[in-house]
């Protein structure tokens, strides 16, 4: 029920409709634990598709987690979090292959537009560390 209701939070945010009493439900969720259940999602999701993608979905993790957030950005936080890391959606990668990761990363640029500038360069860090911890330091070309 919790991710059904930030996935219509995010679906009328996106489509511009009327959000109606679907924030009022939002509002008792257990953050912590969503947070929890975001985390564990995350990182099956990153060994499926690697460090670049998981570091986009870690940055609005953690402003998830650590960012002052209104209940409606939380939600919508959430809900895309969701949204990227869970295989069937909208367009399902498993039959379409990479277009079924346009409505993805439609999700991901939307939601970086609404909150990309909570994104610090402390959550730049952690994003930074996490991603070294899991898949090594990563390798710049052309450095000696």
């Amino acid at each position: 029920m919790i991710i059904t209701v930030c996935l219509l939070i995010l679906a009328f945010s996106i489509l511009k409709r009327p959000l109606g009493g679907l924030l009022k439900k939002c509002e008792d969720f257990d953050w912590k634990s969503l947070t929890q259940d975001a985390w564990e999602k995350i990182v099956t999701f990153s060994k499926r598709v690697g460090r670049v993608t998981t570091g986009q979905v870690l940055k609005f993790y953690y402003v998830l987690a650590e960012g002052d957030l209104s209940t409606f950005e939380k939600a919508l936080v959430y809900a895309g979090i969701i949204y990227i890391v869970v295989p069937s959606d909208l367009l399902p990668r498993r039959v379409l292959g990479w277009l079924g990761m346009l409505d993805d990363a439609g999700v991901a640029v939307w939601l970086y537009n609404k909150v990309g500038s909570k994104i610090t360069p402390e959550i730049e860090q952690k994003v930074a560390r996490t991603l070294d911890e899991w898949f090594g330091p990563e390798i710049i070309a052309g450095a000696n």
